[in-house]
């Protein structure tokens, strides 16, 4: 962690930076991650959390909730903490609880964990996702009219090897509707 914190910390020149953590970063219940490489690094870790982010006159709430895998979490319970109708982006490691998140107010969710399978077979597709990363591998969705954007990110597990699915950072570019 501390690694990566590092070399994310040149961002938080240019903005406030967020993050959360995935499933391999908790340590045995009822611990939590340690935030400490991320604080030294000037990045916001989000566990369970919501920050409004403000422009203007303009408010959108970052939501980041825990790994569902390792720490049982209701989106409606934490989305429900911020004005009714108001924007909410969640940042939720594991994609496959998406339409939760839309049917609690979400305008967008933010995932990660399934390395796009890590080995995607022409015209089959992934062979082998994990738990909570099956119905959405990596790309663009539509969950209950909420758009997910699930990333095949950097990372691998074993076996550490990457056919056809590139690794990948993704800028995405709000706009005002």
């Amino acid at each position: 962690m501390r690694a990566c914190a590092a070399a994310l910390a040149p961002l938080t020149a240019i903005a406030p930076v967020y993050a959360i953590f995935g499933n391999h970063d908790y340590p045995p219940p009822p611990l939590d991650p340690s935030s400490l490489p991320w604080q030294t690094a000037r990045i916001h870790t989000l566990s369970d959390e919501i920050v409004p982010l403000r422009r203007d006159d303009d408010t959108l709430y970052l939501i980041g909730l825990r790994s569902f895998i390792q720490r049982p979490v209701t989106p409606a319970d934490i989305l429900n903490r911020t004005p009714s109708g108001s924007v909410r982006i969640v940042l939720w490691h594991e994609p496959d609880r998406a339409e939760e998140c839309a049917l609690a107010g979400a305008a967008l969710q933010l995932s990660g964990h399934t390395h796009g399978g890590q080995v995607v077979i022409p015209l089959v597709g992934p062979p082998l996702l994990p738990a909570g990363g099956r119905k959405y591998p990596s790309g663009l969705f539509h969950v209950s009219g909420m758009p997910l954007y699930v990333t095949r990110g950097v990372g691998l597990l074993s076996p550490r090897v990457r056919f056809n699915c590139p690794p990948e950072v993704t800028e995405i570019t709000l706009r005002r509707g």
